[in-house]
C-alpha cells in the first residue's frame, strides 16, 4: 500500500477483523477448547489501531506564533 488506505478499505478492513473475532469465539464453543478465547481479543484489539493509524498521515502540528 502506497498511500493511506481509503475509508471503504478501513471499514472492509475493520469488518474482517470483527468477523475473526467472532469466528474464533465460535471455534472455542464448537472445539469445547478455550484457546481459540486466547487469540480473540487480538482483532478486537487491531480495531481502534486500524482507526486511529490507518489514514497514515501525521496529526496537525501546533504553531506556536509566539516564538521567543
Amino acid at each position: 500500500m502506497d498511500g493511506p488506505l481509503s475509508d471503504r478499505r478501513r471499514l472492509a478492513a475493520m469488518i474482517v477483523l470483527f468477523l475473526v473475532g467472532f469466528g474464533l469465539v465460535a471455534l472455542a464453543s464448537a472445539a469445547g477448547s478455550s484457546w481459540p478465547l486466547l487469540l480473540a481479543p487480538l482483532p478486537y484489539a487491531a480495531i481502534p489501531w486500524l482507526v486511529v493509524h490507518g489514514d497514515g498521515g501525521r496529526a496537525p502540528a501546533v504553531r506556536d506564533d509566539d516564538e521567543g
